[in-house]
């Protein structure tokens, strides 16, 4: 059996970054360039210092050839600070604008997902993927690039002049530098496995809290505050540990540089020292060395940190990228794509059957719904209701058979065309945390005020805006947590009338409101309804009663169909409950 390669996963992990990285590769070029030169700046400035000690230790001193090397040293620092300032405003820029596509990439990617990837994945997740993920990428694009440039280029000029300067001495600093690469290596190796075990705890952190924030009037009602506090408490505390043992091994890595450092110095002194007593080197040469140590050994220690920093990176990089890469199940059949024509609102299932997670929920359903009508949906909780009139704009997809709009099969019909044609009005109907009129208008931006306060009147909001401190104006708090459950379904229900779509899907959408309230809705959405094909799923019967047609849907199958007096006469499941709510109605009053 063959061991695995950890360098080639590495390696396929970062090749995800090639795209984005060819597309901004001539600031990365330029600045790599920039940093060379640079660094021939920095590299060059020991000769000229050297050359300056031992000539000010000559009996004769050349005071205008000194000053002219004075003079270099300041025009080399200069140009070296010149030229690493153009390498960050290049590959650091480049870094940012990656990181700009990178996230602008992820929430497309986010957008297009269908509804069974965010089943298996957290809200909490996803943030932390947007936010400390890209973060890491960013940072190995950036600072890596930057620094493995400068590490490569200063060691090649550095150890070249040292080489040139006194093969021996330089030989003096090979013992010690692969321990020092080893010492770097090893900790920053110990480093981005604590830094994963820290990312892991931050997400789960992230999760709970964003979980606890949404769920607030859950955690009230039933008096979870304090468990939910020390549940926090908990993985904070945990984020706490986990982040200490990161930072004991960080902690090391500056007190291991500065011994080896300082032990390399030491030997150097002393081979110095000695060559110099056997008039084998000047002391301006061990000035020179030094320098260029100095300048050597800090690229070295850097290799440790460039390393963790690409691993992080690296495992960024994969994790963004399953998301970036993952195709979605529902998705344009761009082979099979008709040219989007105006959808008049003829439904049809042929023979449609429906599987999710391995369970069945719809079976061989045949139904035909003209342009125009209205159609009610009612059966008992679990039957298929929702997941029925979700095939209609493909939230999920047929397992088996067809649904038709137009006489055109809907995974022909472009999504945006789709579902820009078709309102949806759940039964948990989500607001945004704005404005009621920008709530409102979210279906079609476009619509004008007139629009706005003619849908809230059909959906009867008018007098609950009224009332309202800022009329539609109100901003109504995240997920519309400052309206009451009937005044946030009426807006979602004002929302899908502003839109004026071809077909109108009313997912139980009437549950939180009164008996009294839906009759008058109902009388308003009539007009509404003339030439629009409307879908009413509904628990109480009252809803869809004078709907043009009636289907019954049991154990996934569509088991009664007709108007309301016809399932009435025939006395079967529909008339069975219709006459319960009747004796519950009765009851009640």
């Amino acid at each position: 059996m063959s061991t695995p390669n950890p360098s080639a996963g590495l390696i396929r992990q970062l090749r995800r970054l090639v795209p984005y990285l060819l597309r901004y590769r001539g600031k990365i070029v330029l600045g790599i360039v920039f940093i060379t030169i640079s660094n021939v700046c920095s590299t060059t400035i020991p000769r000229v210092v050297g050359g300056t000690i031992d000539q000010l230790r000559a009996s004769s001193v050349n005071q205008s050839e000194v000053t002219l090397h004075l003079l270099a040293i300041l025009l080399l620092t200069i140009g070296s600070g010149f030229f690493m300032f153009a390498t960050r405003r290049t590959i650091i820029i480049a870094s940012r604008l990656i990181e700009e596509d990178l996230r602008n990439d992820l929430v497309n990617a986010l957008r297009l997902q269908d509804q069974s990837f965010y089943q298996t994945r957290s809200t909490g997740s996803i943030l932390a993927h947007a936010s400390s993920d890209i973060g890491a990428v960013r940072e190995f694009i950036g600072p890596a690039i930057m620094y493995s440039a400068n590490t490569i280029t200063t060691f090649t000029f550095a150890f070249s002049w040292m080489v040139m300067l006194h093969g021996w001495l330089t030989a003096t600093i090979v013992v010690p530098i692969p321990f020092i690469a080893y010492a770097t290596y090893t900790l920053g190796k110990r480093i981005h496995e604590r830094y994963k075990v820290v990312q892991q705890q931050y997400e789960q952190i992230t999760t709970h809290a964003q979980e606890s924030f949404s769920g607030i009037r859950v955690v009230r009602a039933y008096a979870q505050e304090g468990e939910e506090s020390l549940r926090f408490r908990d993985l904070s505390n945990a984020y706490y540990r986990q982040n200490m043992n990161l930072a004991r091994v960080q902690a090391l890595m500056m007190p291991a540089m500065t011994v080896l450092f300082n032990l390399t110095y030491v030997a150097v002194l002393g081979v110095g020292g000695w060559l110099i007593s056997h008039e084998d080197l000047t002391v301006g040469q061990l000035t020179q060395f030094f320098i260029y140590l100095n300048q050597l050994l800090w690229p070295i220690a850097a290799i440790g940190w460039v390393t963790g920093m690409i691993q992080r990176g690296a495992a960024s990089m994969t994790r963004l990228a399953s998301i970036i890469d993952h195709a979605p199940l529902i998705r344009d059949e761009s082979l099979s794509q008709v040219t989007p024509s105006p959808i008049i609102g003829a439904v049809r299932f042929d023979d449609v059957s429906l599987t999710l997670a391995g369970r069945t929920v719809l079976s061989n359903i045949t139904l035909s719904v003209p342009a125009g009508s209205s159609i009610g949906i009612v059966g008992a909780v679990g039957a298929g209701k929702s997941s029925f009139v979700n095939l209609i704009p493909r939230l999920f997809d047929a397992s088996g058979g067809s649904v038709f709009i137009d006489d055109v099969d809907v995974r022909s019909i472009p999504l945006h065309h789709l579902r820009g044609s078709i309102a949806v009005v759940p039964q948990e109907s989500f607001l945004f945390s704005t404005s009621i009129r920008e709530n409102v208008r979210f279906g079609r931006p476009e619509a004008t005020d007139e629009e706005v306060l003619g849908a809230a009147a059909a959906a009867q909001l008018t007098d609950d805006v009224a009332a309202m401190p800022d009329g539609f104006d109100t901003v109504v708090g995240e997920r519309g947590v400052t309206l009451s459950g009937g005044q946030k379904q009426r807006t979602a229900l004002a929302r899908a009338i502003a839109s004026n779509p071809s077909i109108l899907v009313l997912d139980d959408a009437l549950s939180a409101i009164d008996t009294h309230t839906e009759e008058r809705i109902r009388r308003a959405l009539e007009p509404i309804m003339q030439g629009r094909t409307t879908f009413i799923v509904a628990h109480r019967l009252s809803t869809v009663q004078h709907c043009n047609s009636i289907v019954v849907l049991a154990e996934g199958r569509i088991a009664e169909q007709g108007t309301h007096d016809e399932l009435i006469s025939r006395g079967g499941i529909y008339a069975s409950m219709f006459a319960r709510q009747q004796l519950e109605r009765e009851v009640a009053a």
